[in-house]
């Protein structure tokens, strides 16, 4: 378990879905000493109307995570990576070295907590499918994790992120055609472009560096659309940044 850990929001199975999720053990997965998925599904009491958690059982909900994951995870028996909140269920994923040993830690440390009905169970997962194709977010998702993760630092450097100011983005493009197809997309939207140079840089990449006056806390209305079209390119969004403005 790193201690890189973020949350994003999603729909599953067509419900609203909250996932916290281990972003950092990615380096390391798939573990092969732990090549089974256990999980561990808990009931909640008191869920909001659309299945999400309630503020009402927020302290139950983490007092229970906190116990529950440490029993399980004693002694490197597992390996905690994350949790999804939907349909008035908190379901735990772990990977195990042993499914046995697995399920009897998770009645064990469940007893503690006899209020809450629970289910669990297991599977091999050899490459971490569950991890990867599940819990893991998508690239638009990360880069909204990214996004928020940014504005997080901008307020604790004293930044009122509703306040406009020049917004840089920089994207990396295969080709000429698409550096000057993106140039043109980005300039009908709104934006100047600073600069796109003719030559590739040292990895054979062409940039498009534009800007615009928007608002951090608007932030992913502007950057989801430029993520689209830069992927539909062929090419990589690099990011964004602005000056601290109080």
């Amino acid at each position: 378990m790193s201690d890189d850990w973020d949350f994003y929001a999603l729909r599953v199975d067509g419900e609203p879905a909250s996932i916290f999720v281990d972003l950092g053990i990615s380096k390391d997965a798939p573990i092969r000493s732990h090549a089974t998925m256990g999980y561990l599904r808990v009931l909640m009491l008191r869920p909001r109307e659309d299945g999400l958690s309630s503020q009402d059982e927020f302290n139950d909900l983490i007092a229970l995570e906190d116990r529950v994951t440490a029993k399980i995870v004693e002694n490197g028996a597992a390996v905690f990576v994350g949790r999804n909140t939907s349909s008035g269920n908190r379901d735990f994923y772990f990977y195990v070295a042993d499914p046995t040993n697995f399920e009897k830690a998770t009645e064990a440390a469940m007893r503690e907590f006899p209020a809450y009905e629970y289910e669990t169970g297991s599977r091999a997962d050899q490459e971490w499918r569950t991890y990867f194709d599940f819990l893991y977010p998508s690239e638009i998702d990360f880069q909204r994790i990214m996004n928020r993760r940014v504005c997080q630092q901008l307020e604790k450097n004293g930044d009122n992120v509703s306040n406009e100011r020049k917004i840089d983005h920089l994207a990396l493009l295969p080709n000429p055609k698409a550096q000057a197809a993106l140039a043109g997309y980005v300039q009908g939207e709104g934006f100047t472009v600073e600069s796109a140079p003719d030559e590739p840089d040292a990895n054979g990449q062409f940039r498009v560096e534009f800007y615009r006056i928007d608002q951090p806390v608007r932030i992913d209305e502007t950057v989801v659309p430029l993520f689209r079209k830069v992927i539909e390119l062929g090419g990589e969004y690099d990011g964004w940044g602005c000056e601290v403005s109080p």
